[in-house]
């Protein structure tokens, strides 16, 4: 496991834990909820059967149907609205047909004015009746003070005894009078037992549930119409009917075959019974399951998404700055602060770093102040190694001379080099090391050296390159990572003739009067990697009056602030110009002013950019 965590982010490692506790949350989650969902199956199967059984014995109430019955009536027949048709009905004779007409509703209608006095009426007897003096009727008064219906509080049933004559009320639109309706018990009786039946058989609970209607006989008044065929006439499974009137009795069992929820209700007239599949509440828990896991999930996921993000956002993302920095850090950049204040333990590890950095900086700039001070050394070790005072043969007035060294570092890999072999032969070094720093300015001194001993044992200038190479092969051991460009002159002051080596170094220039041409004849290969190389001599003739600049490449691949060189063409251009206009008659003083000029021509260039590699000249002219 914890070779694990050593290749993962904590990233990594926090969302498979996280994952890992939502996964076990999800399925205790799941567990309890399966259990608690079984629970509150039953009590929401039962609470609804409860609930059909009281809307069962509620619309089986025929007072709320007989008020809406003749509140209709009242508004489509009696007094539309918009217009009063009242006055219509002040006819005994007409309210007599309305009567007869109607025998299936009612079998008295009786106009009642605003005084409570019954004016016209199709029973006679009623006729000037004050229904404020009438027992039966004087609760009717109450529509006079703004009701707009009243019924008989008749309690009655198709299935026992029932009142004689019952009653209902309805207010006319603009509250002057009502009409009175009267039932007998015949029409009564319709009435209840056609609200039984028409209540009972359209009722049904879910899907498959059903409502049975007993008589207190337990026999079948009725039931929900598709469950005719399969009851019969007597209900058997009487041991989940309630003893108590006004209480629901709750039982799971088998009806008709199948296993059901049953709740049953008893008043004085009847027993109501509401039975509910098992199968389809649990077709029904099925889908309340998976809608309860995909709102667990969805909760889970939203609990997880903000926990991971306020983890990332107090944690992980502490961690990861701070890494951040300490990457830069371990890339170099020890100015980088680590700033990470979320936390105390964030807050300690910042500065603990900081503090770590500046004590590591403190030590590195007192290595660098020792190394610094240690190739300070070296490049005056190096300095003094290349001939350094000009004019360097003042009474030798057959030629001049002039060098520098310019270096891209503390120490560098070019060097030139000039000394007489003799008194009538003058020898010219110009060569670069390949890389920078302390091991190039070693292998420089090495070649350096090699090249001035071969050179004064009096060896012809191919010899003394071929010998150099060989040595330079033998003592680098196969290494071809250090290798030397080099061009070596041997100049004849008495003949003028210059005999030299090119050993893949720069093109020299050339000046003869004014005709400034490089010297680009066949080159040799580098010295220090092919053993046993065979190098070629080749001569110029100079005159009295010509030159020959040496440089290596740091003049030519000089870059501006665009990235642009200076190149060949731009250096041979600038010495055209330059030479004529050199004033001055000494001949070490030309040289070192054609140096001089040059080289600032090339920092000019550069502008400000840094320099990224040696700038090494010799300029040599020939007085004869």
């Amino acid at each position: 496991m914890r070779k694990y965590y050593q290749k993962h982010r904590l990233g990594t490692i926090t969302l498979i834990w996280l994952a890992v506790i939502m996964a076990v949350a999800l399925a205790v989650s799941l567990t309890v909820g399966f259990l608690l969902q079984n629970h509150y199956q039953q009590r929401q199967a039962f609470s609804m059967i409860s609930d059909y059984l009281s809307e069962n014995t509620r619309r089986i109430d025929p007072h709320e149907r007989i008020n809406e019955y003749f509140i209709e009536w009242m508004d489509e027949i009696v007094d539309v609205e918009g217009a009063s048709r009242k006055k219509e009905f002040c006819d005994n004779d007409k309210l007599r047909r309305i009567a007869l007409s109607n025998p299936e509703n009612f079998n008295e209608v009786s106009f009642v004015d605003r005084d409570g006095i019954i004016a016209y009426s199709s029973n006679p007897e009623l006729i000037g009746t004050d229904i404020r003096k009438s027992t039966h009727l004087a609760p009717f008064a109450c529509i006079l003070e703004g009701e707009g219906s009243y019924s008989d509080p008749f309690s009655a049933s198709p299935f026992t005894d029932s009142v004689k004559t019952a009653y209902v009320g309805t207010a006319f639109r603009d509250k002057d009078g009502f009409m009175l309706w009267g039932m007998d018990e015949e029409i009564y009786r319709r009435w209840i037992l056609y609200r039984i039946i028409t209540v009972t058989e359209s009722s049904k609970i879910g899907m498959t549930g059903y409502i049975i209607n007993l008589d207190p006989d337990k026999k079948i008044n009725c039931i929900s119409y598709y469950m005719k065929d399969i009851a019969g006439d007597t209900f058997t499974e009487v041991s989940v009917l309630p003893e108590e009137e006004g209480t629901v009795k709750e039982t799971i069992c088998e009806l008709y075959g199948e296993k059901c929820y049953v709740g049953a209700i008893k008043t004085p007239d009847y027993y109501v019974i509401g039975a509910y599949s098992v199968a389809e509440a649990e077709q029904f828990q099925l889908q309340n399951n998976i809608l309860f896991v995909v709102l667990i999930l969805l909760v889970l996921g939203i609990f997880f998404v903000v926990l991971f993000i306020m983890l990332r956002k107090v944690v992980i993302k502490g961690v990861e700055k701070t890494h951040s920095s300490l990457n830069r850090i371990t890339e170099g950049d020890l100015d980088e602060k680590v700033d990470v204040r979320g936390s105390l333990e964030f807050s300690e590890l910042s500065s603990g770093i900081n503090d770590t950095v500046d004590r590591l900086k403190e030590l590195i700039k007192a290595e660098d102040d020792r190394v610094k001070k240690e190739l300070l050394q070296a490049k005056y070790i190096q300095e003094s190694a290349v001939p350094g005072i000009f004019p360097p043969y003042p009474d030798n007035k057959t030629f001049g001379l002039y060098a520098s060294m310019h270096t891209a570092e503390e120490v560098g890999g070019d060097f030139y080099d000039f000394f007489m072999t003799d008194e009538n032969t003058l020898v010219v070094v110009m060569a670069d090391v390949c890389g920078k720093g302390l091991p190039a300015a070693l292998y420089m001194m090495r070649a350096k050296t090699l090249i001035k001993s071969f050179a004064e044992r009096g060896l012809p200038v191919e010899m003394v390159a071929s010998e150099v190479n060989n040595k330079l092969c033998e003592e680098s051991s196969g290494n071809v990572s250090m290798f030397v460009t080099a061009w070596l002159g041997f100049l004849d002051l008495r003949s003028g003739v210059l005999s030299y080596v090119h050993a893949g170094h720069t093109y020299p220039l050339y000046i003869s009067g004014n005709e400034i041409t490089y010297v680009k004849e066949s080159i040799d290969p580098i010295l220090g990697v092919f053993k046993k190389m065979e190098y070629e001599r080749q001569e110029i003739k100079m005159l009295p009056g010509d030159s020959i600049y040496l440089y290596t490449d740091g003049v030519t691949e000089a870059e501006d602030p665009e990235g642009n060189l200076y190149w060949n063409n731009r250096l041979q251009s600038f010495v055209t110009n330059m030479v004529d206009d050199i004033d001055t008659t000494d001949r070490n003083e030309y040289c070192r002013e054609a140096c001089e000029r040059i080289l600032a021509e090339v920092k000019s260039f550069e502008s400000d950019t840094v320099q990224t590699d040696d700038i090494t000249m010799l300029w040599m002219k020939y007085c004869g």
